[in-house]
C-alpha cells in the first residue's frame, strides 16, 4: 500500500496480453515518450507544477518521488503494460505493475495495478 501511494503521488497508463516484441514496443513507444502532467492540462510554459510532471522514456519513468525502471513490457492494442522497479526518494526499491492506455496523441490513462491508482497524463507541448 505504501509503495502504491508513493507511486500515485508523483506518477502517472490491463487482462492477458501477448509478450511485447522489440518491434512492437518501437512502434508504440512514441505514444508514451515525452513529458506529461498528471490530472491537469500541461501549460508547457515552464509554470507547470513540478510535482505533477512525469517524464517517460523508453526504459524509465521519472516523477517527483523517484525513478522507475521498466522491466518486461507487453502490448495489447492501445494498452501497454510494464513491470517496473522503483526507487523511493527515501530509499528502498519496490515493484509495481503499470498499464498505460493510449487514448489519443495527447492523453494517456495510467493505472498502477496493485493499488488500482488511476490518473490521466496530459502531454506537454514539445519545445
Amino acid at each position: 500500500m505504501r509503495a502504491s501511494r508513493l507511486f500515485g503521488i508523483g506518477l502517472i497508463a490491463i487482462g492477458a496480453a501477448a509478450p511485447m516484441t522489440s518491434s512492437a514496443w518501437a512502434a508504440d513507444e512514441a505514444a508514451l515518450l515525452g513529458t506529461f502532467t498528471q490530472n491537469v492540462q500541461c501549460k508547457g510554459d515552464g509554470k507547470d507544477d513540478a510535482k505533477k510532471l512525469v517524464k517517460i522514456g523508453e526504459k524509465q519513468v521519472d516523477s517527483n518521488f523517484g525513478p522507475c525502471t521498466f522491466g518486461d513490457k507487453q502490448v495489447d492494442g492501445n494498452v501497454i503494460k510494464a513491470n517496473a522497479t522503483c526507487k523511493a526518494k527515501g530509499g528502498g526499491d519496490f515493484e509495481v505493475k503499470l498499464a498505460f492506455t493510449v487514448k489519443d496523441e495527447n492523453t494517456i490513462e495510467f493505472l498502477e495495478e496493485g493499488s488500482q491508482y488511476k490518473s490521466v497524463l496530459h502531454r506537454c507541448p514539445a519545445k
